[in-house]
Order: structure tokens, then sequence, then C-alpha cells
């Protein structure tokens, strides 16, 4: 079991898989972020919400939320009378672990459905529970048991290939009902499918026929994020992604949209802490 600070501030990964099982008494309310890895979390008990690119759910005991990388999030628990501990299972999931082993299938269901959170019947939840309690079981005896590592590995991949699975066969357990603002979600794809293109303020006040001022208030209400901000870090994010499949810097910033070379590698820096120049294929 990791502790909450770790959870909280880790935004990479180093490995492959990383399991957390925490339980807090107190509020919650962690500001809009996004990771460089995938994040699959079992709620087991309390009051809490979700938030991811615009959407808002109110979860239940055993729902299953769906966190694809760089998808824009936070959870919020309000810990009323009567609902306990925020107590919740979380797995850190790398990309090219999933993808060397063929499991992405879950998120990329999530993502194609745009919905996050699963609700699965009883039994398979449970099935999928045992297997998650028996690798938080091996995974505190690792070091002292007979390739505990590897136990430890393949106890996630069952637990993942269950997971799959069911997400693959229970169409309707991608269906939980999520609140959101009709407007802030169009705006959202449109952004994620025109990234290369023109995404001033004026022009997509224009193409959803809004006072842009009323645009800009709705999605930093809905957000957490302006649209400037939230443009740039999808940029960013995109042009890292293009860099470090061996595009050259100066195509990559070209290609997400930034109008000059100076602007994008400030954006870089300010983001994510490194030049676009540092990056090492």
């Amino acid at each position: 079991m990791s502790n909450l600070e770790d959870y909280e501030q880790k935004g990479y990964l180093d490995e492959d898989f990383h399991f957390f099982h925490i339980k807090s008494g107190e509020s919650l309310d962690v500001p809009f972020h996004y990771h460089d890895f995938h994040k699959l979390i079992l709620i087991l008990s309390g009051d809490v919400k979700y938030y991811i690119e615009g959407l808002e759910y109110q979860l239940m005991p055993f729902d299953f939320v769906l966190v694809n990388r760089f998808f824009i999030h936070k959870p919020e628990s309000g810990q009323e009378q009567g609902k306990g501990d925020y107590d919740r299972v979380i797995l850190y999931l790398k990309d090219e672990f999933l993808e060397k082993y063929g499991l992405l299938d879950a998120f990329e269901k999530a993502r194609q459905l745009k919905s996050y959170v699963v609700r699965f019947p009883g039994n398979v939840s449970a099935s999928i529970y045992e297997l998650l309690e028996i690798l938080e079981k091996d995974l505190a005896a690792k070091d002292r048991e007979y390739a505990g590592e590897l136990t430890v590995r393949l106890d996630v991949l069952r637990a993942l290939i269950e997971f799959n699975k069911a997400c693959v066969s229970e169409d309707m357990g991608f269906k939980p009902e999520a609140r959101y603002n009709r407007k802030v979600i169009e705006l959202i794809e449109y952004i994620t499918e025109n990234l290369t293109g023109d995404l001033s303020i004026d022009s997509l006040a224009d193409h959803f026929f809004m006072s842009k001022y009323h645009m800009m208030r709705i999605f930093k209400s809905e957000t957490g994020y302006s649209i400037h901000q939230y443009i740039t870090e999808k940029r960013v994010i995109l042009a890292r992604n293009y860099i470090m499949s061996g595009m050259p810097a100066t195509t990559a910033c070209l290609e997400c949209g930034f109008k000059d070379y100076s602007s994008f590698s400030r954006a870089f820096k300010n983001q994510l802490g490194i030049l676009p120049s540092d990056i090492r294929v």
C-alpha cells in the first residue's frame, strides 16, 4: 500500500504499473490534472464524484473508473454522514505495458464510447476485486517470497485480463449516468479533433454561435481549465508524442498548431519542465 501523498502528487510513471489501496476520512478536492499513464480505480466506499474531460460522475461502491492517459480529471469526495471513508483501489498503468500484452481494450472502449465509469453486475465486480485483493496480499509479501516480483506481475496481468474481458462483453456496463454541459463536451471534441487548426477564441465562438465570454466562462466552470490553457496543454502533449516517435521538434511545433518555435518551446518548458530539444528518442 502506498501513501496518499504519493498518489496525489506523482504525475509520471517510471515502472510498468503501481498499485495503491487508499482509505481516507477527510474530504478530498484535488485540482484538475492529467497523467502520462492510464489509471484504473475501483471505488469501495465513500461519497465521491469524478470529473473526466467535462463529464461528472457520482460514483457508487464497486464502480470502476477508467482515466485514459492525458485526460484531464479530478476526484472530489465530500464524506457525507453515513457513507464512510473514501476507500479505493488504484492501478497506475504504463501505456507501453498495456500495449505489450494487448490489454488496452478497456481504455480504448471508454474513449470510443466517451464513457469512463463501468458498473458491472455484482458477481463480475466481486471476481475482479478478489484478484485485486490477491495482488495486494502478494505485493505486501513480495520481498520475502520466492519469485515475489514475478508473482505480483502475474497478479496484475490476471486482474487486467479479467477486467478487459468483462469490459469487452458488458456493453451496458459503460452506461452510468454522467452530468455534463453539452456545449462544453462539443468544444472538447472539436478542440481534440482540430489541434492543428485555428482554435482562437473568436473562431471557436463563431463556430459554436456563442458569446466568447459565455463560452470561456462555462468551459472554465466545467473543466477547471481556461480554453487557452486546455488547447496549449493538449498541443504540447501531442507534440511530445510526435517528437518521441522521431519527428523533428520544429516540425512537431507546426504540426501541433503553434505559430512560432519560441512560443512552442516556452509552453513546452512551462508544462513539462524540459525543452523539446532535451527529448532523446
